[in-house]
């Protein structure tokens, strides 16, 4: 969309904030500066830190928005035995059963969503820690085969595209 004018652009994003602020506000109720920073992230093309009690609807709340927005979201349940391919993805050896040939095969792990939820990531190895900061460093997924195919924001059907994610990371501080 093309506007005339800075002001315009600006006005029209305006609009455009105050009607995701509506559609999250459906679902998310009492959390207005936390949605306008998780929403201000991702304008800037950043990443944010949501820490809080259990019961705070810090996921719902990611979950909520990537819906809103019409992004890719995955949630990455960070435990002691995940291991950077968990997360990253790997390439598989399969076999053409009608020609018998055999050939790699690239599974994208969950860093190849738009909007990327790492729960409780304080409870994983430094290795895997170290793969999502990486991926999230170079705004790119990380051991991306040429040729892969990525799923635009707003689309369901995959065509090549570079999209980088933004990556929410959840802590739960227990009060004592």
């Amino acid at each position: 969309m093309q506007h005339r004018s800075d002001a315009e652009a600006a006005d029209a994003l305006k609009l455009a904030y105050q009607q995701i602020r509506a559609e999250i506000g459906n679902v998310i109720v009492g959390q207005d500066e936390v949605i306008k920073f998780v929403l201000i992230s991702i304008f800037s093309n950043g990443h944010c830190l949501l820490v809080g009690v259990p019961g705070l609807a810090k996921t719902l709340l990611v979950q909520t928005v990537s819906q809103v927005l019409d992004l890719d979201f995955k949630r990455i349940q960070f435990t002691p035995d995940l291991m950077p391919t968990d997360i990253v993805g790997t390439e598989i050896l399969e076999e053409d059963h009608a020609t018998g040939k055999r050939f790699f095969k690239f599974n994208k792990g969950p860093l190849f969503a738009n909007i990327v939820l790492a729960d409780e990531i304080n409870r994983t190895p430094p290795k895997t820690q170290a793969a999502r900061r990486a991926s999230s460093a170079r705004r790119a997924r990380p051991a991306l085969p040429r040729g892969s195919i990525l799923t635009a924001p707003g689309s369901r059907r995959s065509r090549p595209v570079s999209v980088s994610s933004i990556t929410c990371s959840i802590s739960s501080r227990a009060t004592a």
